[in-house]
């Protein structure tokens, strides 16, 4: 059985660069990735508030054991959720995503302003190469969400953006439409 469940590496300020969950975490877990990310980011930044030495270094929500992990120097941080309490799986993990990060082709990515194409990129490399190589000692790795193509928690660094660009600009059209109802 797969023990990873769920993968979010997300920016210091909390984009979700990639955002996914591949196993029962998913029925359990919020359901906009913004929200999760925003949470978990939050939570990792109260250790550092009580004094200096404290980190955090995982915490349990249901029954996966959720573990952090500053991964590169540009700030980008890794939390995945097991099935089991394993550090050393989460370390291998957390390696595999810094390697693909590192890579010359998404090292030095702004990723509030990332296309289609490059999230394609870094989702291939991450899902079909690197994973399952990183995971194969470890049960291997499969995307085994109970909600396929209809994953809540699915998102990527484009998708992200895309969905702030579009909320806005409802919100600025539902805002003239209550001012033209109100002339009226």
């Amino acid at each position: 059985m797969p023990i990873l469940e769920y993968l979010m590496v997300y920016t210091e300020s909390g984009l979700p660069i990639y955002s996914k969950c591949y196993g029962n975490f998913c029925k359990t877990a919020f359901k906009e990735p913004e929200l999760l990310s925003g949470f978990l980011s939050a939570i990792e930044t109260i250790p550092p508030t009580l004094g200096s030495g404290l980190s955090l270094e995982s915490i349990q929500m249901g029954p996966t054991q959720m573990r952090f992990s500053k991964t590169t120097p540009g700030g980008q941080s890794v939390v995945i959720g097991l099935s089991e309490n394993r550090p050393e799986v989460a370390e291998t993990v957390f390696r595999a995503v810094n390697d693909v990060l590192a890579k010359p082709r998404f090292n030095d990515i702004e990723w509030t302003h990332v296309t289609g194409e490059i999230m394609n990129d870094f989702e291939n490399e991450l899902v079909n190469d690197t994973l399952p190589d990183a995971l194969h000692s470890y049960g291997g790795f499969s995307d085994d969400c109970p909600l396929g193509d209809q994953c809540p928690i699915h998102t990527t660094a484009y998708q992200s953006t895309r969905s702030k660009i579009w909320g806005a600009i409802k919100d600025k059209y539902a805002a003239l439409k209550r001012k033209m109802m109100g002339k009226s």
